[in-house]
């Protein structure tokens, strides 16, 4: 049986979306604290590293396709599907926000003391909501982007009850009218201004980048890997400020055309292999990790630390880093791994066939995908 293909520069390019996401966080908190300005006005905005967000939203659009490829038109597929999505996701975020809360009890910050339960109740279920700063954040701020994702998921369930090319035109015309429903009524509620965002459309971006590469129609060779890569990479620092409703556009653009560079044939190889794949592992402790860290650090330098630049500067970007990191492996041990075994095992149990094929179907139900589930 030929083995499947490993996409080692896309594991590569989550982790490298994860470490943007962190120094656009780390920079921001610089900006505010140290110089005294906002982010946009900080000389730090020398780039869009919030596009790491864009990337990860076109990459999950490919990944969730790509491994759920087998599962399209198959009965009862779609409970296999939400319990493997809800075993990646749901563990880490709710730690993670139980981290939260305590950081703001600790430290008497509004952002707790002020939240009403349904506001709390509404972040752990990746519904939208409004924060005491009047902005659509959850009690983690950055998990306003899984609250995409898990309507994404959502409407992906709903697809694989198709066959595969009937259901990826689904989803793609799903999110287009959803989209255009917003831009022409102007919706009333929260929750539809959220989920009609055209940011939504980075995830159909990555699933027509899934159609293409299924077609063989994405084997870009090392060059022309590398062109697109440094064309994608020119257009962001031409697009360092905020976008605003063009956002899907002015940064998912060119996210489609990093996934689509990483897509080609050219692969890394050997250390490099890797370390990219570990990257991709910890990508998503990386992103949400790094908030608290950069939050409870910024706050030490301030108040116990003298206003340097060596501080803010050198000792403070270091430490955030390897705290970062190291919180990312850990927890990618102690919490996602063992969560993702449990819910492969629970889908192996639940689609163990009856008969003489037994073994053989057992085999093909629990083989570990060589793509590893991104967030």
């Amino acid at each position: 049986m030929a083995s499947e293909p490993r996409l080692d520069n896309l594991q590569g390019l989550r982790g490298f979306a994860a470490l943007l996401v962190l120094v656009e966080h780390t920079a921001n908190a610089i900006s505010t604290r140290f110089l005294g300005v906002t982010p946009y006005d900080s000389p730090l905005a020398i780039f869009p590293f919030a596009a790491g967000v864009d990337i990860f939203f076109v990459i999950s659009g490919f990944i969730i396709a790509f491994s759920s490829r087998s599962l399209f038109g198959k009965p009862g597929a779609w409970k296999s599907f939400l319990l493997r999505r809800l075993a990646r996701v749901v563990p880490l975020y709710w730690l993670m926000t139980g981290v939260m809360i305590c950081a703001f009890i600790l430290i008497g910050s509004r952002a707790w003391s002020d939240a009403s339960w349904s506001q709390v109740a509404a972040s752990f279920l990746f519904l939208p909501t409004v924060n005491v700063e009047g902005i659509i954040f959850p009690i983690l701020a950055i998990g306003w982007t899984l609250n995409y994702e898990m309507a994404f998921y959502a409407l992906f369930a709903v697809a694989l009850c198709f066959p595969q090319r009937i259901a990826l035109v689904f989803i793609v015309g799903m999110l287009v009218l959803l989209v255009a429903l917003g831009k022409l009524f102007e919706p009333a509620t929260l929750a539809l201004q959220f989920w009609t965002n055209p940011i939504v459309l980075e995830f159909a971006a990555g699933v027509c980048l899934y159609e293409l590469h299924r077609s063989s129609q994405l084997a870009l060779r090392g060059m022309a890997q590398l062109g697109l890569s440094l064309a994608a990479l020119f257009c962001f620092t031409m697009t360092a400020g905020e976008p605003g409703p063009w956002r899907w556009i002015v940064w998912g653009g060119p996210a489609a055309l990093l996934v689509a560079a990483a897509l080609g044939t050219a692969s890394l190889q050997g250390k490099l292999a890797r370390g990219s794949s570990r990257a991709g592992d910890w990508s998503y402790g990386i992103y949400l990790t790094h908030f608290p860290i950069v939050m409870i650090g910024a706050m030490t330098c301030q108040v116990l630390l003298p206003q340097t630049n060596w501080v803010w500067f050198s000792l403070f970007p270091v430490f955030v880093l390897i705290a970062t990191l190291a919180a990312a492996a850990l927890l990618y041990r102690v919490v996602e791994r063992p969560f993702m075994d449990l819910a492969s095992q629970a889908v192996a149990h639940q689609n163990r066939p009856q008969g003489p094929h037994t073994g053989e179907a057992l085999i093909s139900a629990t083989r570990p995908n060589i793509v590893r589930d991104h967030i």
